[in-house]
């Protein structure tokens, strides 16, 4: 039986053979460059060819690889212009957004029921994937991120900005309260893979700049990590808005007196660069950005 063939590795193949380079197609696609490379070493598995020599920084098309993409390179151009039609059609009224589940859950819900009573003329589609969405295919028009901006080939808007403080269940809270590098010894640091760089932000902003955990365990689910911490597994790095939930019920608190740290990682909305006047959009990120304003001041960790 033959294999499903992706068409997300398909497009970008086709952007790469067109620009004969992986950082090129990174950019165009919103995506790293090794992640362009896995989807065209897994489109060459599945169809048993090599479809590039790779030459150091360069890339070739092989003949099977030139022969692809005439065959699927037309294709390809056929289905976004497919969308950009029924788009038209239908007067652009469907936006689809791509969030992970846990800012899905604890920030954006709320926030899109009121856009549904305001603007019932605008169908929102949210898609949750904790993984980064290809924008390159035209599924999905806008993201919310959790970074330091600057993804290549989009429109990358702060929505705002996210305090971090370490939390805990209630019990393990340390008596004296002071951070050092000895009560920080007691805990098992708790973080989540994509964002490890959070911790050593925070131990610089603390005067802990050369400080390492004994104890480190790792998750890939913000959510996870909570219920982790919750349950008594460690110490983990709340943020405001993901974490706020679990203070209030008590689940968890702050661990130290130390003032809270804004992250250079914040969230954003990110859509690309053909879409910054489309005018569905502009209404759902007026919104959110009003939403985000108004809270600003309101901050559990605080």
């Amino acid at each position: 039986m033959s294999r499903h063939i992706s068409l997300r590795a398909v497009e970008t193949f086709v952007v790469a053979a067109r620009a004969l380079s992986l950082t090129v197609a990174a950019g165009r696609l919103g995506l790293t460059t090794s992640a362009v490379s896995r989807r065209i070493s897994d489109l060459e598995l599945d169809l048993g060819v090599d479809l590039f020599r790779r030459r150091n920084r360069r890339i070739e098309l092989t003949a099977a690889g030139v022969r692809y993409l005439a065959s699927v390179g037309d294709a390809i151009d056929r289905i976004h212009a497919g969308a950009d039609e029924l788009r038209a059609d239908r007067g652009c009224k469907v936006v689809r957004l791509s969030a992970v589940p846990s800012f899905a859950s604890s920030w954006l819900m709320p926030r899109l029921a009121r856009f549904r009573e305001l603007r019932p003329d605008i169908d929102v589609e949210l898609e949750t994937n904790a993984d980064l969405v290809d924008f390159s295919i035209g599924e999905v028009h806008a993201g919310l991120r959790f970074g330091e901006g600057g993804w290549p080939g989009l429109v990358c808007e702060r929505l705002f900005d996210v305090e971090v403080a370490p939390v805990c269940a209630p019990g393990l809270i340390p008596p004296s309260r002071a951070v050092s590098a000895e009560a920080l010894d007691r805990f098992t640091i708790l973080s989540v893979v994509p964002v490890l760089g959070l911790w050593d932000d925070w131990f610089k902003a603390v005067g802990l700049g050369v400080y390492r955990p004994r104890r480190l365990k790792t998750f890939d689910n913000v959510q996870v990590l909570y219920e982790a911490a919750a349950a008594g597994m460690g110490l983990a790095l709340g943020g405001t808005h993901l974490v706020d939930s679990y203070i209030e019920a008590g689940r968890l608190a702050k661990a130290f007196d130390a003032p809270t740290v804004t992250a250079k990682s914040g969230w954003y909305l990110v859509y690309r660069p053909r879409d910054r006047n489309w005018a569905p959009l502009r209404a759902l990120s007026g919104l959110l950005f009003d939403e985000a304003a108004a809270e600003a001041g309101a901050r559990v960790l605080a």
